[in-house]
């Protein structure tokens, strides 16, 4: 029921003094069996971890590794942020140049990249990796923005980007580009993703396939150099082999008369009803 900040003070007052009397008595004991562990003043407040806080065998610095592991979980500093800053966009700036410096992950799409790509750069938001997923969607363009959403670094002038990795299938639907000409002409319809492959750069293709029967997979199986079906889909008693309610076979095309005389229309450009 108390504050960050009342909490800080018992903190002060309190734990820390605790824990320097114990680094102290840590120092005097040196490797002595058994110290370490005789002289943890929060015993208690672990007692309920997993595994034992101190592993029975292990040496005196090895205990008083795991101990000053335990003291990190003690720090009240990262919570405070989140009693002074009141709305969500204050703290998710927070968790993003705070929290994420750590080993984490940080999800947007390019289009938000793009939207606040001058309030990260402002914020010295920093990243060591760039995953893309459904890279053969996006169009080239839009591929490099998430690439460039941090300031170079001060002392190489370089990026701190070290790694990036495009995941996408260039087999199925390219950039949707609305304008034809830009489209065809300019090749806007040519991810970053499908430019690579056809350059030749070396990527690895997946060559099973888990998420259709085998009958359905055989529709799009020429497209792939060797795709082959998962167990899953394989098994007698899966998922794949139950069948398909109102339908007679794996999959059929059904005929559908004209819906009152209109049948097919463009009411927007690029929208078939």
């Amino acid at each position: 029921g108390y504050t960050c900040e009342t909490a800080g003070y018992f903190f002060k007052a309190t734990v820390a003094p605790r824990w320097e009397a114990f680094e102290a008595e840590a120092r005097r004991a040196g490797d002595e069996e058994g110290a370490v562990e005789r002289h943890f003043p929060f015993s208690d407040f672990f007692a309920d971890t997993p595994s034992p806080l101190f592993a029975p065998a292990a040496s005196g610095a090895a205990h008083l590794d795991a101990a000053r592991g335990a003291w990190r979980h003690v720090e009240l500093e990262e919570c405070r942020a989140f009693e002074l800053l009141r709305s969500s966009y204050d703290r998710g700036n927070y968790l993003l140049t705070k929290h994420a410096k750590a080993v984490a992950v940080v999800a947007m799409t390019c289009t938000h990249a793009a939207i606040k790509r001058k309030d990260l750069v402002s914020l010295a938001f920093q990243y060591d990796n760039l995953v893309m997923e459904e890279a053969a969607q996006i169009m080239e363009v839009e591929a490099f923005i998430p690439m460039v959403l941090q300031n170079p670094d001060t002392a190489t002038g370089k990026s701190r980007l070290k790694r990036v990795l495009l995941i996408g299938d260039h087999h199925q639907l390219p950039p949707v580009v609305k304008n034809l000409a830009f489209q065809k002409y300019s090749r806007l319809d040519q991810s970053l993703f499908a430019r690579l492959v056809r350059l030749g750069v070396p990527a690895t293709q997946l060559d099973f396939q888990g998420r259709a029967r085998p009958a359905i997979a055989n529709l799009y199986r020429w497209r792939y150099t060797s795709l082959g079906d998962l167990p899953g889909v394989l098994a007698p008693d899966g998922p794949h082999a139950l069948a398909v309610p109102g339908f007679r076979h794996d999959f059929q095309l059904v005929h559908v008369a004209d819906p009152q005389g209109v049948g097919e229309s463009t009411p927007l450009p690029h929208y078939v009803q």
